[in-house]
């Protein structure tokens, strides 16, 4: 049988559901053409309606390395992940995409645009927290499908501002764990343990320079006087938790911050005691 027959006879049988047959005429086209990327396709969608979705998922990503601007193996990605719901939630957005930027480079908006929504709906329904933030990150800026899809996607500071709920409960809920966990160990007092948990996770918090982004791109003086609080709030509540020998560039911007707040006569009492109190104290930074 001839490639283009037996092409012809794979597609025949998944367009009949009959897997295990499109699965053999798919599988003869790879014996002759390992690189031909309808067959590794049709070996995607036969393993998949067998129930088979790791070679299922190994057909379709072999086709999109043969063609990665062809959209029909990531199509099938996506479905394929769809069907796994929260155990493939990273894939998905990945998938979800690149399917994007294909249709970009396309110039079809509606598609491009429908890729994005699509992800973000998928990691909010089935995903943890973290992995609905980094859905959420394809709507933003720095996203590389941001520039064609401007006017279709919400504002930046939306964005950010869902991300900050999101990475506020996350480190709510991790604390609050840690240390109910931790204070049962043998010689831990209440004091160490919350000293440690709180240090752990601001250190490796991102919202810091969440809130910073809502502050530059919103346009509602109101909501920017929020995030300035919630800002020098929590660059302060890090700068406590620091060892001592860490602390001076954290202070300096806890300083800066308060400083700028004064200047304006934003009524935040954190700021102004920072101004006052540790200016004309001149204290040093390992004092805090």
């Amino acid at each position: 049988m001839s490639t283009k027959s037996a092409l012809k006879a794979a597609k025949t049988a998944i367009e009949a559901k009959r897997w295990d047959d499109a699965k053999e005429q798919a599988t003869i086209v790879l014996e002759k053409d390992p690189q031909n990327y309808w067959a590794n396709l049709f070996i995607g969608r036969a393993n998949e309606g067998l129930g088979k979705f790791e070679d299922a998922a190994k057909g379709y990503t072999d086709a999109t390395k043969i063609k990665p601007e062809e959209p029909n193996a990531w199509l099938g990605l996506r479905g394929l992940y769809e069907k796994q719901t929260n155990a493939k939630v990273d894939e998905n957005t990945q998938v979800g995409l690149k399917l994007a930027e294909i249709y970009a480079e396309a110039d079809d908006a509606h598609k491009s645009q429908s890729a994005i929504d699509k992800l973000v709906d998928f990691a909010r329904k089935h995903g943890s927290r973290t992995q609905y933030a980094c859905a959420l990150s394809t709507q933003l800026p720095t996203s590389p499908i941001y520039t064609y899809l401007q006017a279709r996607l919400p504002q930046p500071a939306a964005v950010y501002i869902r991300l900050a709920e999101i990475h506020e409960a996350e480190e709510n809920h991790t604390i609050a764990t840690q240390v109910a966990e931790r204070k049962t160990r043998l010689g831990a007092t209440a004091q160490s343990v919350n000293m440690e948990v709180r240090q752990e996770v601001f250190g490796r918090s991102k919202l810091e320079g969440i809130y910073e982004q809502i502050i530059n791109w919103t346009n509602d003086d109101d909501l920017r006087r929020v995030y300035e609080e919630k800002l020098l709030q929590r660059a302060y509540d890090t700068l406590m938790v620091l060892p001592n020998g860490k602390k001076a560039d954290k202070r300096d911007k806890v300083m800066k911050l308060a400083h700028d707040m004064v200047v304006i006569k934003h009524p935040f009492l954190l700021a102004w005691t920072i101004e006052l109190e540790w200016r004309s104290s001149g204290m040093g930074v390992e004092t805090y």
